[in-house]
Formats: C-alpha cells, sequence, structure tokens
C-alpha cells in the first residue's frame, strides 16, 4: 500500500511537469509563427486576424459572383429548347405517318420521311452534345461553390463568436449570395436535364423509327414494279383509301412546313448567288450604258441580259434551285420548277418563234395537271383513262417540239435527246397503267415533264452564262478604249463544252432525284470512288485520284481564260493591252495553288512526294535543264519585266511585237504576221532592245533631195520643212525635227530629216505620212524633191 501511494505520487508529478512544458512549447510555437508572419488558411488552430478575413470574404464574394454570372443558361440553350420542340413535332409527325397512312405512302414519300427524320436526328445529336458540355461546365461550377466550405479561415470566422460579431454584414451577404447562386444553379441544372432527358427520348425513337423506314423502303422499291390495282380492262374493287386524300393533303403541308423551316441555309445561297449575278450585269450594262455603247451588245447577240436582266438573274436561281433541294417534298420541288416554268415564259414570250410557244405553253399545262394528278393516291377508271390521255398527248407534243425546235438553238441536241426520252418514259407509263402500276407510271410520267422543262431551263442557263461572259469581255474593253469588235465564236465554242458538261452532270442528278434512283446511284457510285486501292505500300482511292486531275483541268481552265474577265482576247496589238503581263502573275498563282490544292485533295503521303520530288531532281540534273532553264526564265521575265506583252522589241536577230511570255516560252510577232516562239532562257541569254520599256516614242529618219531654185532662201526652206513635220498627225510636238544637209550639188541638196514619232506602232504610217506632206509643201513652193 506504501509502494502504491509513493509510485501514485510520482506519477502525478511527472504528470503536472509534462503539461506545463508542452503547453509553453505550444505557446511559444504559436507566438513564433504570428511573428515571422506564417499563418496559412489551412490551420485550424491559429487564430487569424481581421485583414486576413477580410480578404478571404473577398475572395469568396468575387468566386460566387463570377459562378452567378456564368450560371444561368445562354440564349443558345434557350433556342436549342424551342428547336427541341421542332424535331420532336417532326418525330411525331413521321411516327403517325407510318400508321396512319401505311398502305398508302408510296417511295417519294418514304424518301421524304427518311429526309426529315435524318435531319432531326442529326439536331438531336448537336443538342445532346451541347447539352452534355453545358452540363459539365455547370457540375464544375457548383463544386466551386461547394469548394468555399473547405476554407478553413472562414470556418474559424464561423466559430470565433466574438469576430463574427464583426463581420455579420459580409457573412449575412456571403451566405445570401450563395444561396441565390445556388438556386440559380439548381435550376439550370434542372431545366438543362428535362431537355437532355427529352433530346434523348427523341433520339430512341427517331432511331426506331428509322429501321422501321429502312425496311419499308427496301419493301417500297420492290413494290413500284409489283401489281398494286386491278389490269385497265379489270372491274376496280372496293377500297377506302381514297376517304383520306384531304388527310394525306395535310400531312403534305405538314411535310413541307419542317422541310421550308430546316432548309434556310440552302435558300439563302442560292438567293445570294442570284443577286450577286444581277449586280454583276447590272453593273456591266451601267457602265456600256453611260458610254452611250449599250447598242453595241447586239453585234455579240447578248439579248437576254439587254432586254431581261432581272428575268434572266430568276431563270439562273430556278435553274440551279433543284441542287440545293434534292430531297425536298414533290409538293416544294414542283412549286420550285413552276417558278422556273413562269420565268421562262415570260423570257420566250417574245424571242420563240410563235409556233414553238404554243408548244411551250402546251407542256407548261400538262406539268399543271401531272402535277396534280400525282397527288391522287388511288385514281378511278376514269382518272386512269384521263392519265392515259395525257401520255399520248406528252408523246404528241414532245414530237411536234422536237420538229420545230431551231437547229441553232441552245443545247439543241441535248433538248432532243431528252424528248425522245420523254417519249420512251411515256410509253412505259401507259403500259404500266394499263397493268395496274400506278405508281411506276405517275413516277415516269412526272420525271417526264420535269426532265424535259428542267433542260430548257438549263439550256437558258447556258444562254445566259454565256452572255454574262461575252458581256464582261465587252465591258472591260470599252473601259480601255479598245474600239475594235472581236469574234465571239472561239468564246462561245471554248466555253460551251465545259458548261455542257456541267449542266449535263446537273440534270442527271435532278432526274435521278426525281426518279428516286439518285440516292442508291450516289451510294453505289460513293463506294466505288471511296474504296482504298493498294500499289505496293501505297494507299489510294478512286475518288482522289479523279479530284486531283479535277482540280488541276479547273486550275488550267481558268488560267487560260481568266484574261477574258479583263477584255483580253488574245489576238490584240498596242500598248492597250500590257495589263496582260500582270495576269502572268495571276496565272503562275492560279496553277501553283491548283497543283497544292490537287495534290492535298489527293491525300498522298508526303513521304512519297518527297520520292518522286527526289526522283525528278535526278532526271532534271541529267536531262531536263533546258526545261527548268526556260521555266525560272520564264518566272524571271514575269517578275523582273524587262519586257512585256505588247512591247516592241528586238531579241537578237528576231524582232516584233511580244504577243504572249510563258512559262517557257515567249512568243514575238513579226510585222510580216509571223509568230516567233523564242525560249525564256535564250530571252534572257540574249540582249534585249526594248522600243517601250519607258515610252512608245521613236525617231524616224529619211533623205530627201530637192533642187533649189536661186530665189530660195535655204533656211526659210529648212524651217517651213519644219513646221510642216509638225502639224502632221503621230508626230511628236515636244521634240523639234531635225532637217541637217548632208551633201550639195551645184543646185540641189541632200538632206536628212530627222523627227520623233509619238507610237512606234505607227512607224511605217508616220514616216509614210510625213514623206508626203514634205512632198506636197516643197512642191507648193516650186521646189522638187526625190
Amino acid at each position: 500500500m506504501k509502494r502504491l501511494k509513493y509510485y501514485t505520487g510520482h506519477i502525478a508529478i511527472f504528470t503536472i511537469l509534462f503539461s506545463l512544458t508542452t503547453s509553453l512549447a505550444f505557446a511559444q510555437t504559436g507566438k513564433l509563427r504570428r511573428e515571422r508572419g506564417q499563418f496559412t488558411i489551412f490551420s485550424d488552430s491559429a487564430t487569424a486576424t481581421a485583414a486576413e478575413y477580410m480578404l478571404h470574404l473577398e475572395m469568396a464574394y468575387q468566386k460566387i459572383d463570377s459562378v452567378q454570372n456564368v450560371s444561368k443558361l445562354g440564349p443558345e440553350i434557350m433556342l436549342i429548347g424551342e428547336r427541341l420542340t421542332e424535331s420532336d413535332s417532326i418525330v411525331h409527325f413521321v411516327e403517325e405517318s407510318l400508321v396512319k397512312y401505311e398502305e398508302t405512302l408510296n417511295l417519294r414519300n418514304l424518301e421524304i420521311l427518311k429526309i426529315l427524320l435524318q435531319d432531326a436526328e442529326h439536331d438531336l445529336h448537336r443538342y445532346n452534345e451541347t447539352f452534355k458540355e453545358t452540363d459539365d461546365r455547370l457540375t464544375k461550377l457548383r463544386t466551386e461553390i461547394r469548394g468555399l466550405r473547405k476554407d478553413s479561415v472562414l470556418r474559424q470566422l464561423f466559430r470565433d463568436s466574438l469576430s463574427r460579431k464583426k463581420f455579420l454584414p459580409q457573412l449575412k451577404g456571403l451566405r445570401d449570395r450563395r444561396r441565390y447562386t445556388d438556386s440559380l444553379l439548381t435550376n439550370s441544372l434542372s431545366t438543362l436535364h428535362k431537355m437532355k432527358t427529352q433530346a434523348s427520348a427523341g433520339s430512341i425513337i427517331s432511331a426506331q423509327l428509322m429501321n422501321q423506314l429502312n425496311n419499308r423502303l427496301s419493301m417500297a422499291g420492290k413494290k413500284v414494279f409489283q401489281k398494286e390495282m386491278n389490269y385497265f380492262w379489270e372491274k376496280r374493287t372496293a377500297t377506302t383509301v381514297g376517304e383520306n386524300l384531304s388527310e394525306v393533303f395535310k400531312e403534305e403541308q405538314k411535310a413541307l412546313k419542317f422541310y421550308y423551316s430546316n432548309s434556310s441555309e440552302n435558300r439563302f445561297v442560292r438567293w445570294l448567288l442570284g443577286i450577286a449575278f444581277l449586280w454583276w450585269i447590272t453593273r456591266n450594262l451601267r457602265i456600256l450604258k453611260r458610254k452611250g455603247q449599250i447598242e453595241s451588245l447586239i453585234t455579240y447577240d447578248i439579248s437576254h441580259l439587254s432586254r431581261q436582266p432581272i428575268i434572266s438573274a430568276l431563270a439562273v436561281v430556278f435553274s440551279i434551285a433543284p441542287l440545293f433541294d434534292l430531297h425536298a417534298p414533290p409538293a416544294y420541288t414542283q412549286f420550285v420548277q413552276l417558278l422556273l416554268i413562269i420565268t421562262l415564259t415570260f423570257m420566250y414570250k417574245k424571242q420563240w418563234p410563235r409556233r414553238l410557244f404554243k408548244f411551250w405553253i402546251g407542256i407548261v399545262a400538262l406539268f399543271l395537271v401531272f402535277s396534280f394528278i400525282n397527288h391522287i393516291l388511288v385514281p378511278s377508271f376514269w382518272q386512269r383513262s384521263l392519265i392515259i390521255i395525257l401520255n399520248v398527248a406528252t408523246v404528241a407534243l414532245a414530237l411536234l417540239f422536237r420538229k420545230a425546235l431551231p437547229r441553232d438553238h441552245t443545247l439543241g441536241r441535248f433538248i432532243r435527246v431528252v424528248l425522245m426520252l420523254v417519249v420512251v418514259m411515256n410509253i412505259l407509263a401507259i403500259i404500266a397503267n394499263i397493268s395496274g402500276r400506278l405508281t411506276l407510271a405517275n413516277m415516269l410520267s412526272m420525271s417526264s415533264v420535269l426532265g424535259l422543262t428542267q433542260v430548257i431551263g438549263l439550256s437558258a442557263l447556258v444562254k445566259i452564262l454565256i452572255e454574262a461572259v461575252l458581256l464582261q469581255i465587252h465591258t472591260s474593253r470599252v473601259q480601255q478604249s479598245l474600239s475594235n469588235t472581236f469574234d465571239p465564236a472561239p468564246i462561245i465554242q471554248n466555253f460551251r463544252k465545259p458548261l455542257l458538261g456541267i449542266v449535263l452532270l446537273i440534270w442527271i442528278v435532278v432526274f435521278t432525284a426525281n426518279l428516286n434512283i439518285y440516292d442508291a446511284l450516289f451510294d453505289g457510285i460513293s463506294s466505288v470512288l471511296n474504296a482504298e486501292q493498294n500499289i505496293g505500300n501505297t494507299s489510294f482511292t478512286l475518288g482522289s485520284i479523279l479530284l486531283f486531275f479535277l482540280i488541276i483541268w479547273v486550275a488550267h481552265f481558268l488560267q487560260r481564260y481568266i484574261g477574258y474577265f479583263l477584255g483580253d482576247i488574245g489576238d490584240d496589238e498596242g500598248e492597250s493591252l500590257a495589263h496582260r503581263s500582270k495576269l502572268l502573275m495571276t496565272k503562275l498563282v492560279l496553277l501553283g495553288a491548283g497543283y497544292l490544292l490537287a495534290v492535298s485533295a489527293s491525300g498522298l503521303p508526303v513521304d512519297k512526294i518527297t520520292i518522286v520530288l527526289g526522283a525528278l531532281g535526278v532526271g532534271i540534273g541529267l536531262g531536263l535543264q533546258n526545261i527548268v532553264n526556260n521555266f525560272v526564265s520564264g518566272i524571271i521575265l514575269i517578275f523582273d519585266r524587262p519586257l512585256k506583252v505588247g512591247d516592241s522589241v528586238e531579241v537578237g536577230s528576231h524582232a516584233g511585237r511580244v504577243k504572249e511570255i510563258g512559262l517557257r516560252s515567249s512568243t514575238l510577232v513579226t510585222t510580216d504576221g509571223a509568230d516567233v516562239i523564242i525560249p525564256n532562257g535564250d530571252v534572257l541569254s540574249q540582249h534585249i532592245v526594248n522600243w517601250t520599256l519607258g515610252n512608245t516614242y521613236k525617231r524616224i529618219d529619211f533623205e530627201v533631195s530637192i533642187t533649189m531654185p536661186k530665189d530660195k532662201d535655204k533656211d526659210a526652206v529648212i524651217r517651213d520643212i519644219k513646221e510642216t513635220i509638225k502639224e502632221t498627225d503621230c508626230v511628236l510636238k515636244k521634240r523639234e525635227p531635225s532637217v541637217l544637209i548632208e551633201s550639195i550639188t551645184d543646185n540641189e541638196l541632200m538632206l536628212k530629216i530627222f523627227f520623233w514619232c509619238e507610237d512606234v506602232y505607227k512607224e511605217d504610217h508616220t514616216r509614210s505620212e510625213v514623206r508626203y506632206q514634205v512632198y506636197r509643201a516643197l512642191k507648193d513652193q516650186g521646189i522638187d524633191s526625190k
């Protein structure tokens, strides 16, 4: 017991001493930290100063304010919310159409529903991506707000009742702002989650509907060639499908409305092109009118643009419109085609022969009737009979129109081929109608009429575009005071073939779209062109190779004919076409950019191109020195410009006017009319005499032998000769002529006359005129000359 008391007393004493020592140590450490300014916001035991409390409160206010400013949903999200409702309407419309009109939806209608659904799916996918980005951003903001609670200084301030009283207004304001910000974030996230759920549900339904549409399309494509109704001579079975005709029209109007609202970008681009084209032609017409040259357009047969510029621009817009609306509803396609027909009717009313224009009116009437009949789902016997009569009328009208079409009509041969195709298609439509294949019959009938009106519109497009090029050339030449006319036939020929290729491609695309085979044809061609081909270790596609050559062809075409737009047709003479030298730089840039773009588009690996360039370098070193020398010399001629197109020069033993400076060679036209082609390397390696580098002046001299009468003063005769020379045209007035005496024999004087010609290109003419005027002046004074 005594031993226990002994140990207990020692332990108590030891505990008291340890406690005192530890307290002193912590007090000393805290004092050192406060003295050294080593207080941190992560310390819970230290006591912060009022300034530190205020600093952390200010930081919290700034953080909450910044989060509050960006926690609201932006206008783009709210706009997506409105568009989301429209996408849901499209999905609901497709779903209703598939249920209500399961038996009556034809191939064309199913294609339209698929396009609408694809647009809705694309929009829904884009909306989901935007919703995900916004949700991640808002969640991050909420995490930042919650992170303020981990601030140890602010927690200490809330625990310290004495300090809390000092900062009570600030703490209360901070709490209110945090609650308001939390409320904003919660509301934004709630609204966003509702939109996200709606978009996800729409995506799921649209995916299911797309599978149904694909199945229905595969079956509808087969049903086109199957018997749908009784043979023409058989009795019609009872059906109630016709009762839903009015509802089908309403549903078609809905499809038209949805498509119209989703295709505003296409219409904007189309009308922007039309406005730019109208501005271009009206600008040129105003320039010609201001210079009094508007009547000269008759020489180049520029009739459409000079008489009807607005109608011509509309014809361009409506002719290319189907390219922007390949998957439009039938009603929309027919409406745009009707606008084209109305435009062509106004254009051709006074230009076509009366008989041909009557046939055109008949085609317009057939278009209107077929457009209406195309909406009849299940026609009666009499309606089928009327369709057959219309097919027969179309065949007869196509043959008459083909016979009356002038031989020289733009794209006349192409139009005749299409007219024969119209005849064949309508005969097939009659056979399909009789055999009960109404969908096929309607498709063939409507597509034939649409194809005919489209090709006539495209012929007008080609004529208008060629007139626009001729108008630009003529306007540029008038602005440069080039009064001589030019032959439009070569220019028309140069542009006709490329335009014919483009027009043929447009017509095929539109025609196959009307037959509902464009997508299948496009997919088949795309699979062939995009299939990867391998030669050794190099992989490529036929599409990339085709694109490579297409870009190169376009670059060469532009660099060859870009001068047309500056009035340069390549066969003019004189100083006024000196701007042709400036075109060389543009042509060089076009070719360089074209080849670089072609190589980039081809998808060829850069390392393979490096190998090719290395091999090319070896070839250059072995046998292509002259070609590269001429090419580099051509670039030097373009940039250094010791001579330019139109200059009168002497290069070696050749003299003439510079007709062309190419990348490999340059061409001189001699006074005899011969074209001398000189390699550019030879041009730079020889002395060049350029008579027109600084000016177009040239000094001319000739000798005259005169017999001086005794009563004539020599100085007076020389003075009269000088005055006569000055009064002659093309003589430079600011430089005094010179008359020198070469020799004297009895009464004969040999005079050498010097004067300056204003234009070196008129040297021979000026020399002849001055010689004649001097002869006449001496003759009037009774002085013989020879």
